[in-house]
């Protein structure tokens, strides 16, 4: 079934995903219902809808949308759930430009890769990915921030912890009561895919992020894709000491990531940031696995994660 019951007020929705990937969406049903993410611009038509009847719902039904940040896989369908529900989109203040702007969110994500000098072929591939699962921009109703609190009734109290790194405005909602965590894309493991690396564009802000969530009372994690890494099966939830070894592995994979960067960049002063990358890669081949791309040299979206790593390093502010 494309939905799952998970406790009595929680169920997560699987939705496909650009032909190869999977995003994992959340719907909370207290006296309010909360849809956590909105998935691809034609996620609500071919699997919300049809999800939410498999257990007597619609998107009618749907009170608030909120979205743990706004790339375009996680909030495309946001247009769409809002006209078919008028449901009031949540957004952290800093993710608001690309909830508003497709142009800015094609930027966000093709900018390191003319950074790191990638084929026109492949900024072109990518800015068209974006273009086609974004969407029309929603913007939001409500701006969110760090320690807000959701209460949708039934005792479900979400607190909006602000864990930026994959974006600048992404959240993780805490259901306290329950242990619960929705870390979407804030905590990634070894990447959404066998050899592809973890997704973000700010190192230091990643890393922070962790260090916050491992402070925290939880035991669960709901994750916005089956994130590798931490332990032998790969699941969407991991729960109990399973999430919080999914957890310390997050941080492992970005600090063995930083120091590979720091001893590469030492020994190869005046190479171009491509260069850096690569070498980083090479060096890595035997810790994080990795599936280079014929066309780009490198992993499945690891160009961002490992700019980011060597933007830190230039300004010393990785934080170990």
């Amino acid at each position: 079934m494309t939905v799952e019951r998970i406790q009595p007020h929680l169920y997560q929705i699987r939705t496909p995903f650009d032909r190869t990937g999977t995003v994992f969406l959340y719907l909370l049903t207290g006296d309010r219902i909360a849809l956590i993410d909105t998935g691809a611009f034609d996620s609500p038509e071919t699997v919300l809808e049809p999800a939410l009847a498999q257990i007597g719902l619609s998107l009618a039904n749907v009170d608030l949308i909120l979205n743990t940040h706004a790339h375009l896989d996680h909030s495309g369908g946001n247009m769409e759930v809002r006209r078919r529900s008028k449901a009031q989109i949540h957004v952290h203040r800093l993710d608001l430009p690309m909830a508003e702007s497709n142009a800015v969110q094609v930027d966000f994500h093709v900018g390191p890769l003319r950074t790191l000098e990638f084929p026109p072929e492949a900024i072109k591939a990518r800015t068209e990915h974006v273009l086609s699962n974004a969407g029309e921009p929603a913007g939001a109703d409500v701006l969110l921030s760090d320690g807000d609190t959701v209460d949708l009734g039934k005792g479900i109290r979400l607190r909006v912890l602000h864990c930026p790194g994959h974006t600048p405005g992404h959240v993780v909602y805490h259901w306290e009561s329950e242990g619960i965590l929705f870390t979407a894309d804030s905590v990634q493991g070894k990447g959404a895919r066998p050899g592809s690396y973890p997704y973000y564009f700010d190192a230091p802000s990643y890393r922070l992020s962790l260090a916050k969530l491992g402070q925290l009372d939880f035991r669960m994690v709901c994750l916005g894709h089956a994130f590798h890494g931490g332990t032998l099966v790969n699941l969407p939830i991991r729960q109990g000491a399973e999430a919080t070894a999914f957890l310390e592995a997050s941080m492992r994979v970005t600090d063995t990531i930083h120091r590979t960067v720091v001893e590469v960049m030492k020994g190869r002063p005046g190479a171009t940031k491509r260069e850096i990358a690569l070498a980083v890669l090479d060096d890595l081949v035997y810790e994080i696995p990795q599936l280079r791309l014929r066309q780009t040299g490198f992993p499945l979206l690891a160009g961002p994660t490992l700019l980011a790593h060597i933007e830190a390093a230039k300004a010393g502010t990785y934080p170990i």
